[in-house]
């Protein structure tokens, strides 16, 4: 048996990728390797909000992972499961290609580097908001893309200043153009 099925959503809390027949009602869980529950699809229970994972599929059930268009992305079953990348792992080993690419500098040092200022600035309130509160965006730029799973992301680069020290810096992270959220972090120049 094969199923056609394109992605539909992520759950990264509990390590599964919800996917829709395509042309159908259907809908299927791939729990990541990783997890607890181990690499494997599922059926789904789709009471309410909830997308559980219900009975396992058999080895012998094909699916086929197809973009918006149906044109096939790759092939899967659960007897062959190392063939599939997340949404999350793609980003993040996309967040260290561009990491290296550009020298870019982690989340803890740009953290250190800016609230040093805090104290000479007379600022005693939380370092979150001295962090990110404080700032004023200068423009975005976009650096590149990528398709995965039938999405695009793209990699932007923000330019910041901080209102009150007057620094500047330009953090980089993937951005999934679809649900508008950053997927990974990249990391910054400062």
């Amino acid at each position: 048996m094969i199923f056609k099925v394109r992605f539909w959503r992520e759950n990264s809390g509990n390590c599964t990728t919800t996917f829709r027949e395509f042309g159908g009602k259907r809908f299927f869980n791939r729990i990541e390797g990783n997890c607890a529950a181990g690499g494997k699809w599922c059926t789904v229970n789709s009471s309410g909000d909830f997308w559980e994972s219900d009975t396992p599929v058999r080895d012998d059930v094909i699916f086929e992972v197809v973009d918006r268009g149906g044109n096939l992305l790759f092939t899967e079953s659960n007897a062959t499961l190392d063939s599939f990348q997340s949404v999350r792992m793609r980003a993040r080993q996309e967040a260290k290609i561009w990491a290296t690419k550009l020298n870019l500098r982690p989340y803890e040092e740009w953290k250190a580097w800016l609230a040093a200022d805090m104290e000479k600035h007379g600022y005693s309130g939380y370092i979150d908001n001295w962090l990110h509160a404080e700032t004023g965006d200068r423009g975005c730029e976009k650096l590149g893309r990528y398709h995965h799973l039938g999405k695009e992301f793209r990699i932007y680069s923000d330019r910041i200043d901080h209102i009150i020290c007057g620094k500047e810096w330009r953090y980089i992270y993937v951005y999934d153009v679809s649900t508008k959220n950053t997927e990974a972090l990249c990391g910054f120049i400062f």
